[in-house]
């Protein structure tokens, strides 16, 4: 591997990383990101008691959690060393900006060694420039983190199948995935299918190391499994297998106990990636069957992108929150991006009597970060040009926005200037640790009162445009009634704000009366 090339991967990690740690600060609060900094903070009080590896304190202290550890053991670090500085919210983000450059790098040299620098340099790039990909980047949550050992231990397997010592790094990393989230346990489906259809012969010893390595690794880094291992893992599982639904606006109707349709997933990929980066992936996997099927790296990588979308698209699988829940596909995508536009740079080069033409054609990513920027720091509600942009997804009946990060601070200074001494407010819809959590970092003041969306008695409302949540009365005020601060891009509202006297007519305050 050149050396410059090295160099070229090391500035393109060093641009995702300052790039993302310096507008950590420029999103809301999402909606889970308080109950992640909570478990980090009790994990710390554990570590602090007498005895922290006693039965009884591990019981005490790792009381049952909605996912694995790991994620939380990097935030720790960032919020350990960081929090006197910046606040324990924005601490714990940076650990997630690291792994987000981490990502972008990963792909970098992935396609680097098994295409060409142009195809890494695109592919990169592209992943950095997608919207909502790139706000999720700064989020101490585990989207992103589970988007990188996915494509981690797809490239250690492949590796694995020429090398004893990366088989042995596949089992334990494989074992740090399945500490990231529990839905990496679906990997081993797409690893035994590339498997069998390309390594054959050489797979099973991949295989013979993953399984008993994962799951000494998942126990041994994780407390709550060092008492009654099986007991709790099988506990663990089937709360996930039991998870409450969540309403999800989709086509201009509800749906949550009613699971959205199977399209969801295809849909979402299809409209909230660039214009660009989608076509070069489409040309890429055109370029896949030229070769009649027979690139194996390309096969791992389509072979993920389908699996991961069928598997979301199934009846039981839940559908919400756009692309979150299948943040693993857009690294695969990237890639078959980067492998498009190096097809498409060496078709270009053929005209010799132009020889800068080719270069031109990393333009393509202009469109993206154009787009990625005028929409900060709100790239969560993106939509492509496919559908209309933000305006046509909104009158198709999309949901405009879901985890709260469009709250920023400087709507959070309007309440805090405007509301009077011990005021009351309403945020709705709202993540339930939220509220609390505006109050003890000090993003909201600590005598303003917070109520929910059916007490009568407030000063303002303020209302997130997730219309998968809304309320026949929250409809009701959504449509009709004048708000007296918004934030919107493209005349489409991703939050309002309205105060009570000017809710009228008075039938938008009333209690809405329709069947549970």
């Amino acid at each position: 591997m050149k050396k410059k090339y090295i160099y070229i991967g090391i500035c393109i990690f060093l641009l995702a990383f300052i790039s993302s740690a310096l507008t950590v600060f420029d999103y809301g609060i999402t909606w889970d990101e308080p109950i992640y900094i909570s478990y980090i903070l009790h994990q710390v009080d554990w570590l602090d008691s007498p005895h922290p590896f006693s039965k009884t304190t591990i019981e005490k202290f790792w009381r049952f959690e909605p996912h694995p550890p790991l994620v939380k053991y990097i935030m720790s670090g960032g919020l350990l060393l960081l929090y006197k500085f910046i606040g324990i919210l924005y601490a714990s983000r940076i650990a997630m900006c690291l792994l987000f450059s981490f990502l972008i790098v990963s792909v970098y040299f992935f396609s680097l060694k098994y295409y060409n620098i142009h195809a890494a340099i695109f592919s990169s790039l592209s992943l950095f420039l997608m919207p909502r990909v790139f706000a999720h980047g700064h989020f101490a949550a585990y989207d992103i983190p589970v988007a990188l050992v996915w494509f981690v231990v797809c490239w250690a397997f492949i590796k694995g199948t020429s090398s004893l010592k990366w088989s042995i790094f596949t089992g334990i990393i494989c074992g740090l995935a399945l500490l990231t989230k529990e839905n990496a346990v679906f990997l081993i489906i797409p690893l035994l299918l590339w498997g069998q259809i390309y390594r054959r012969k050489f797979y099973a010893r991949n295989i013979c190391f993953m399984l008993p390595l994962s799951l000494i690794v998942l126990i041994a880094l994780w407390p709550r499994l060092w008492y009654d291992p099986f007991s709790n893992l099988i506990k663990f599982f089937l709360y996930h297998v039991k998870h409450n639904p969540i309403n999800v606006f989709y086509l201009g109707k509800t749906y949550g106990a009613q699971i959205a349709p199977w399209h969801y997933p295809f849909l979402l990929l299809a409209t909230t990636v660039p214009p660009a980066t989608l076509l070069l992936s489409i040309y890429g996997i055109c370029t896949y069957i030229k070769k009649r099927l027979k690139d194996e790296i390309s096969g791992m990588v389509i072979i993920n992108i389908l699996f991961l979308l069928i598997l979301m698209s199934l009846p039981i699988a839940q559908k919400y929150d756009g692309i979150r829940l299948f943040m693993p596909v857009f690294p695969f995508l990237a890639v078959l991006a980067g492998i498009g536009f190096s097809e498409l740079y060496k078709r270009v080069s053929i005209v010799k009597k132009y020889k800068f033409l080719p270069n031109t054609l990393y333009l393509l990513l202009l469109p993206a970060l154009i787009t990625l920027v005028r929409i900060h720091p709100y790239q969560t509600s993106y939509y492509n040009m496919f559908i209309g942009g933000i305006r046509g997804a909104h009158k198709l009946g999309m949901e405009t926005t879901y985890w709260g990060d469009c709250i920023t601070k400087k709507t959070l200074k309007f309440i805090n200037d405007n509301t009077s001494r011990n005021g009351c407010v309403i945020f709705f819809p709202v993540g339930s640790f939220v509220p609390g959590f505006y109050k003890k970092t000090g993003f909201l003041r600590k005598d303003i009162k917070i109520t929910d969306i059916n007490d009568e008695n407030f000063d303002y409302l303020i209302l997130l445009s997730r219309q998968g949540m809304f309320t026949d009365k929250v409809w009701k005020i959504y449509k009709h009634a004048q708000s007296i601060y918004e934030v919107s891009y493209q005349e489409v509202h991703f939050l309002k704000i309205y105060k009570r006297d000017v809710l009228l007519p008075k039938s938008l305050l009333l209690k809405s009366h329709h069947k549970r």
